[in-house]
């Protein structure tokens, strides 16, 4: 069922319940007013009757009958008894109707007072009179055929108002929803006409901040950082690409070139010694991007300890001296605390060092193979600054450090794939730390790192 229909049967139910609630409250109370005044134009003609008997001596039984039909505004079936303190009645007038009198009603009426009763379609009054020391009970009854036939009226009324204001409110809520469903419909559309060849259109943003406008700012947010994912997906390929053909393409040749002609064992061995180093660097990109693939779809599945980190720091230092000799690192800790604790983190050893290699790395291979690492201790977190002199990076290219196989243009000559920083701040992130970097052309590099203290002091 479409929201427009549940709306309209919904909004339908609704106002249907409250208009029903409201016609019965008013018959109710229709029909209650209609009965109390055929019980008080009932009392005062019983009452009138009485008087002229018992107090008027000029008028007698047969008197009071007459005038009783003389009079125009006599009740439907009209019967009016009056029985003196012995239960003798004393007078009567119409002989249609012999209302049942017991001794018990009249012992009531003496004792309680008033009393009201039906009895099958009439209204019965029971009334005590008094006069000159003398009790009196007189008995009224008659029945209120023109209320009666007023409520029958009054109940056909509402009945048919009642079925005209819902087929009403049916149209009214079927037009309402639709008009306040539009906005709705047109995003639809607007969504509808996005794909992936045209993920640059964004939908009209709404003039009202309301929730529909809310949803449009949200979903053009999304657009936008699924436009930034295939872009960012794209050059991932052409660059996985470009780095894969050039090996490729390197092996191919000199394996090509080595064929043509009967060589020296000498020259076998350096095209062999020159193949195998391509294939070296195949292999260590592939296992890059292996990592990198893992740490994206399986950042929960690492086992987590307590490390210190200065450890992993000098654990990562070796490891990049040993890559090349000619590195020169230097570790610097500032504020050592007294307490060792405070050094750790929690984290996985083996990953915290190939973060730490790359980014100590990176600051050699990028200046002049020197780089300064310092470890500062601050209240709740460790941070780690590595520091090179190398050629630095332009403020356009910072945002894209961190991109799998960006390199810039200072940086192109020197060898690698631009794989390790996006490793790192994957790393990074999964520790939930903080990395960034600040450059200034010809003043060198600093990369910061920001990890939370295990312990939080």
């Amino acid at each position: 069922m479409q929201i427009r229909t549940r709306l309209t049967l919904q909004f339908t139910l609704l106002v249907s319940t409250i208009v029903v609630l409201s016609f019965l409250a008013i018959y109710f109370f229709a029909s209650q007013f209609t009965e109390q005044d055929f019980e008080r134009r009932l009392r005062e003609k019983a009452i009138t009757s009485a008087i002229l008997l018992i107090k008027v001596d000029q008028v007698d039984t047969t008197l009071l009958k007459i005038i009783d039909r003389a009079k125009r505004d006599n009740l439907y079936r009209e019967t009016i008894r009056v029985f003196d303190h012995e239960g003798k009645e004393i007078y009567h007038s119409g002989d249609t109707i012999r209302l049942p009198i017991n001794a018990q009603l009249f012992a009531e009426v003496q004792a309680e007072g008033e009393h009201k009763l039906r009895y099958e379609e009439f209204t019965v009054a029971a009334i005590p009179f008094r006069d000159r020391g003398k009790d009196y009970v007189i008995i009224a009854l008659a029945e209120d055929v023109n209320g009666y036939n007023r409520l029958v009226d009054l109940r056909r009324l509402l009945m048919a108002q009642c079925f005209i204001l819902i087929g009403l409110v049916f149209i009214s809520g079927w037009i309402y929803s639709g008009r306040a469903l539009r906005p709705i419909q047109k995003v639809i559309a607007d969504v509808q006409s996005v794909s992936p060849q045209n993920l640059s259109h964004r939908l009209e943003e709404s003039k009202h901040p309301d929730e529909i406008g809310k949803l449009i700012s949200m979903f053009n947010g999304l657009l936008a950082r699924i436009e930034n994912a295939f872009k960012l997906q794209k050059m991932f390929v052409s660059n996985v690409s470009h780095e894969l053909k050039n090996p490729l393409t390197n092996i191919t040749s000199q394996l090509e070139v080595t064929l043509l002609n009967e060589r020296p064992r000498e020259e076998y061995q350096h095209t062999i010694k020159s193949v195998l180093e391509d294939i070296k660097s195949l292999n260590h990109l592939s296992v890059s991007l292996l990592e990198l693939a893992r740490l994206t779809h399986d950042s929960d599945t690492f086992t987590m300890a307590e490390v210190r980190l200065d450890e992993i720091l000098w654990d990562a230092r070796d490891r990049v001296a040993a890559i090349d000799l000619s590195y020169k690192i230097e570790i610097i800790i500032e504020n050592m605390p007294e307490d060792e604790s405070r050094l750790m983190v929690n984290g996985n050893p083996h990953l915290l060092k190939t973060a730490f290699q790359n980014i100590i790395e990176n600051a050699c291979k990028f200046s002049d193979g020197q780089a300064e690492v310092k470890l500062v201790c601050r209240p709740g977190e460790l941070e780690v600054r590595v520091q090179d002199n190398g050629p630095g990076i332009e403020q356009e290219d910072l945002e894209n450090v961190f991109q799998p196989f960006f390199r810039t243009d200072a940086t192109s000559k020197v060898k690698g794939y631009g794989v390790g920083l996006s490793l790192s701040q994957r790393i990074i992130s999964i520790h939930k730390g903080k990395i960034s970097i600040e450059s200034t052309p010809g003043q060198g590099t600093q990369l910061l790192v920001t990890l939370p203290s295990a312990h939080g002091f």
